[in-house]
């Protein structure tokens, strides 16, 4: 702000008198109570809506952006920065625009809607499309177009009354899809390994058996939690621990990894809990609203309870005070702060906001003295020196004004021009209030709640029962010292391997003849011109070999086609068939569930519309067919033969 600019703002001030909030206040019996100025500014506001409606119907666009103009400034008014209900309104409003001959009023209505919730991203991404729309007119609509995306998309996880829900399903969608993954790993596991594991079961039990015997016990032994009714992750844990003895050397590091990754799997849950949680408990929703939102009686009443059931709830006191100053309860405001800051004396938003009720109701001296503290405990935050730039300018100290107004421009240019824009000398525009901390809020989200353990306790023991939650880390990890205890074991065991050519089983204990390289010794007669053997045998054998070979190659690619992804762990490609198997869950968990597993209630129509349906189809058409032609190029390249150690 330029010296010429508070100049010109404190000749208006003068001129027009000192703030209203600093004047003689009228006597408690002439005063209205809040309840009824906010009944007589409700019912202000939807008047005025619904004449902006009334207008928009008959064509007529200035009249109705008077009306829409006088919806916005009572927001302003009552210290509401996001209006989220007016503004999806007003996405509505936009999209009937075209269809009823007002185009032009279309990306007005959207400047509207981001006016009333500048916070709100379904706002950015829309103006975005339409941009879009009017790139033939204007080629750098098409920047603007992606850097209003950008921002959308920046929003959309900054803003938290719209990031917990956001997080809340990708969090379940990341879990969702390992867990498949981990599922799908395992039973690949299961079949490319399962005849090593007999061979070897029948080696252990020493007994001259036949193979159904033998199958039911290995049967027994691998379903074994299933049958002792654990949960379905201690069966996948298992055969990935079994089968370890017989993996490549990609397996067995993709299996230290992705039980790393299980490690971090209670962790998980309970974020994902808290974000659920945080959505209906803890007061979280109210106190989001009441420093961001449209605040209304309803809300008070409900911070009101919040308080008496947690007087010394520091978060609680904040959200309180901010209401009860937008609502003109300046007394009691001043006591919520008054209360934070015996909780916490170096609470710079606490003071900042104590200094603003100081400020309105004329105590200047004192009102400067609070941001001054304020700003020493938090250097980096506008709002103290614009607030003491205001009570410099209430007191006629214009340079000081002007230092601490270029001060705060400094800090948080973005911020003050925001607020420049909207400043009268409305007490909630007068001065900039201090919301409360995001990192204040993300730690009360992780405040344990008898709410958030049961939702934890319920996820988890759909997929472990038989250990508690509480001990998830001690089980998971105890996982790793079984497989510490397999590895030792199996280092003195017997090889086992398949040959390369028919897939017979090469077991050292078992043959007493020695084998050259990865083929059979009926192989190695078969397909050797030297060999003695009978022509009839070589024919069979190598019609054997054929039908093996062709198994061998196109199974893998029929099994891509109806799972991308499973066909590379056929094929010994097991880092590349996670990855692709985990997108594709990705995809799937999408497709099931595209509203979100827990509905975002800020989210508009807008999102299921025909484009992004269009482009998420278009995204997983080019992903299946780019993992059919990786396939593809591994079947070219040939199968390969590996030694396993059983």
């Amino acid at each position: 702000m330029s010296l010429l600019g508070i100049l010109v703002f404190s000749g208006a001030l003068i001129l027009g008198g000192l703030p209203a909030c600093t004047q003689s206040r009228p006597s408690p019996s002439q005063r209205e109570t809040p309840a009824q100025i906010e009944e007589k500014s409700r019912q202000h506001v939807s008047r005025a809506w619904l004449s902006h409606r009334e207008y928009l119907e008959k064509g007529d666009w200035p009249k109705s952006r008077e009306e829409l103009e006088k919806v916005f400034q009572s927001n302003l008014d009552h210290g509401i920065r996001n209006d989220y209900l007016s503004s999806l309104a007003l996405l509505r409003e936009s999209s009937q625009a075209p269809r009823r001959g007002m185009s032009k009023a279309e990306g007005e209505l959207l400047a509207y809607a981001h006016r009333m919730a500048p916070d709100y991203s379904e706002v950015l991404q829309t103006r975005a499309r339409w941009f879009l729309t009017q790139v033939p007119t204007n080629w750098e609509n098409a920047t603007q177009a992606v850097s209003t995306w950008a921002k959308g998309v920046f929003l959309s996880f900054a803003n938290q009354e719209e990031a917990f829900p956001r997080l809340a399903n990708i969090s379940f969608w990341i879990l969702l899809s390992f867990i498949l993954t981990f599922a799908a790993f395992a039973v690949s596991l299961l079949f490319r390994h399962y005849s090593y594991f007999t061979h070897h079961l029948k080696h252990l039990i020493q007994l001259d058996t036949s193979d159904l015997p033998l199958m039911a016990l290995s049967f027994l032994f691998l379903f074994s939690p299933f049958f002792l009714g654990l949960g379905w992750m201690w069966l996948f844990a298992l055969w990935v621990l079994v089968f370890w003895i017989y993996g490549r050397r990609s397996d067995r590091v993709l299996t230290l990894v992705l039980l790393g990754l299980l490690l971090l799997f209670p962790l998980g849950i309970r974020f994902h809990s808290s974000l659920v949680c945080s959505l209906t408990d803890n007061g979280i929703p109210e106190i989001l609203r009441a420093n961001h939102g449209a605040w209304n009686q309803d809300l008070y009443r409900k911070l009101l309870d919040l308080n008496k059931a947690h007087p010394q709830d520091p978060d609680i006191l904040f959200s309180l005070g901010l209401v009860e100053k937008r609502m003109g309860k300046w007394s009691e405001a001043e006591q919520r702060f008054l209360q934070l800051l015996q909780l916490d004396p170096r609470s710079p938003g606490g003071l900042n906001n104590l200094g603003n009720i100081l400020l309105l109701t004329g105590r200047l001296d004192q009102a400067a003295e609070a941001y001054q503290k304020a700003a020493r405990l938090a250097p980096y935050r506008a709002e103290p020196p614009y607030n003491l730039g205001q009570a410099y300018l209430l007191k006629l100290r214009m340079k000081e004004a002007e230092a601490e107004f270029m001060r705060a421009q400094r800090l948080q240019p973005q911020k003050i021009s925001y607020h420049t824009t909207i400043s009268s000398k409305h007490p909630n525009r007068l001065v900039m209030d201090w919301p409360i901390n995001p990192i204040q809020v993300w730690k009360r989200v992780w405040v344990p709640t008898p709410e958030r353990e049961q939702i934890a306790r319920r996820f988890w023991e759909l997929l472990w029962n038989g250990v508690p939650l509480e001990h998830g880390e001690i089980a998971l990890a105890a996982l790793f010292l079984l497989l510490g205890g397999v590895h030792l074991v199996s280092r003195g065991l017997s090889l086992i391997r398949s040959c390369e050519r028919c897939g017979t089983l090469i077991c050292s204990r078992c043959s007493r003849s020695r084998v050259i390289g990865n083929q059979c010794i009926q192989c190695l007669n078969a397909f050797t011109t030297s060999s003695n053997a009978d022509p009839k045998v070589i024919r069979k054998k190598r019609a054997a070999v054929a039908r093996y070979q062709s198994r061998q190659n196109f199974l893998p690619q029929r099994l891509s086609w109806i799972l991308p992804g499973a066909g590379h762990l056929m094929r010994g490609r097991t880092g590349e068939g996670l990855f692709y198997l985990f997108v594709l869950f990705l995809f799937l968990t999408r497709a099931i569930w595209w509203a979100g597993w827990i509905p975002n209630p800020l989210s508009s129509d807008s999102s299921l519309e025909i484009p992004w349906l269009v482009f998420a189809l278009g995204l997983f058409i080019f992903f299946y067919l780019f993992v059919q032609y990786r396939m593809k190029q591994i079947r070219l390249q040939g199968g390969m033969a590996y030694l396993r150690r059983s």
